[in-house]
Order: C-alpha cells, then structure tokens, then sequence
C-alpha cells in the first residue's frame, strides 16, 4: 500500500517456493522503462538473494529497496539487511523481534533520501521556516516513550536472536521426517533469524491446513495462517489492479502455509507440546 500512497503502480512477482520470498530470477521480466526501483521483503526473517537483485537494479539504474520488517538482525553473506540496498525498512510493531509497540524505522546512507524523509514524517515543515508547508505531509513521528523502548529493547537483540535460533532448533528437531511437513530453510547465503515459525502442510500429511490449525485450536495452540497475496487482496484489485493475473506459488504458499507459536515468551516445555500435539493428531487421522 506504501507504493500506492506515493501515486506510484505496484508490479509483483511471484514467490520461491521454499523460503517464500520473491523469486529473483523473475524480477527482471517485470522491468519497463517506468522502473523506479525494487522492493523486496524477506520473509519471516528469510533474506532475500540480494546479490541477483542488486545486480538487476544496477543494470536497469534502479533504486533498491529492502523490507525487513520481520528480520531484525538476520544477515545476508554477513551483511546485515536492510543496509544493502538504497533504503532499508524496518517494522517495530508489537509482534516484531524489536518492538516499540508501533512504527518502524528507514535506514539509508543517501542523505538527501533521508532529509526527505525526516521532511515528510513531520508534516513537511518547510526547512527553511516552520509552520511553512509547501507540500503535504505527515505525522509518522515516533513518540520519545516508544523511542526509549526501542533502544531498551535493541540492547536486548542478542539474547532475541538466540531464543529465535533455539526455538527454530527445537521445532526443526522435533517435527522433521513427519511426511507432509514441509519446513523453513536456510540458505547458505542467509543467517535466518525465523520470525515467525513457518510450515507447509502438504497432501501427504492427510488433513489440510484449515484443518490441521482446527484441530491444533481444539487442543488449545493457536496458529496463523500465511498473508494472502497481494494480488488477491480487494483494495487493490478495486483499483484495476492484477486483472487476470496469476501467482501459482504465492497462492499455494497462502493455501498451504501456517506459523506455529513463534513469539520470544515461549518456553521450551510449550515448544514441546506443540509438536506433541501436532504428532498426536497425525497419529489420530
């Protein structure tokens, strides 16, 4: 919707299968002369293949944006992300790694990206006299509580990022070689801090998505289902947007995807009866 507001057109391309991210190899079919630039997300605190991406970008003279709203920390060949591309977006809401309860950050080394945006974000004062608007702006300003939860919460990342790590070891340990279960990867390129605990519920598994989070809800385990695509999504198809557009793998990830309990407060004990009860009900069907 970021892309709207700006009175830019959206253009999307479809998802990898195993990490859920957008497929890189097909970015560049999507270029046209009216390129701007190139968003990506990594998803659930996957990174995204940046190198493939900088490449199209700098081959096209495009601007690079990275979403990393959900990977606080993760790294890509080493390199923190969201200091990649030309801007990088981080998201602070309540059920980030780092929370401020609401807001979010924009990273950049471009400086006159960023005097633009602290411009924007404080109702377009003019630089030269406040109160004086010469454009329209807007009130996207950080209160000074949530700042200093923020930095309360960012000398805590390290320990975040452990407990992330652990409670991905746990599930991966205990859910693995069930057949109908596919699993998050990690590539080699990628240090993925699993925001959200991301599965597949394939055929072989014998109940559907719907079904498996039914049951797991009448054993008392919350669970989510994947985002619906984009374009599937009816603010933007109102717009004339995606007609008769078709994504087959970010729609069978939306179908077929769930998160298991993945919040920081979890303990090991909970990981446990998670996959207990997801075992039970397979033995059950």
């Amino acid at each position: 919707y970021s892309i709207i507001y700006t009175g830019a057109k959206p253009v999307v391309v479809d998802s990898e299968n195993d990490t859920g991210n957008i497929d890189v190899d097909l970015i560049e079919a999507k270029i046209t002369k009216r390129t701007k630039a190139i968003m990506v997300v990594h998803l659930y605190g996957h990174p995204v293949d940046m190198d493939k991406v900088i490449r199209v970008a700098k081959k096209h003279n495009l601007y690079v944006v990275e979403d990393a709203a959900e990977a606080h920390g993760a790294t890509y060949k080493g390199q923190k992300v969201g200091s990649l591309g030309d801007v990088g977006c981080f998201s602070f809401y309540g059920n980030k790694i780092v929370t401020t309860g609401e807001g979010g950050m924009v990273v950049t080394n471009n400086k006159d990206i960023i005097d633009r945006g602290k411009q924007l974000k404080d109702l377009a004062h003019s630089p030269s006299r406040r109160f004086l608007h010469e454009e329209i702006g807007y009130n996207f300003r950080m209160t000074n509580m949530q700042a200093a939860l923020g930095l309360a919460q960012l000398e805590k990342i390290d320990k975040f990022l452990e407990t992330k790590k652990e409670m991905a070891y746990l599930y991966n340990k205990s859910l693995s070689g069930i057949k109908g279960l596919t699993l998050p990867v990690e590539k080699e390129y990628a240090k993925n801090v699993y925001w959200m605990y991301s599965i597949m519920v394939e055929k072989e598994f014998g109940l559907t998505r719907d079904e498996l989070m039914l049951r797991l809800k009448e054993k008392g385990v919350d669970t989510r289902s994947y985002f619906i695509p984009v374009h599937k999504q009816p603010a933007l198809t109102k717009r004339g947007l995606f007609v008769n557009e078709v994504y087959p793998v970010a729609e069978e990830l939306s179908e077929k995807g769930l998160y298991l309990p993945s919040g920081l407060a979890i303990t090991n004990k909970q990981i446990e009866e998670v996959c207990t009860k997801v075992k039970d009900i397979l033995n059950e069907n």
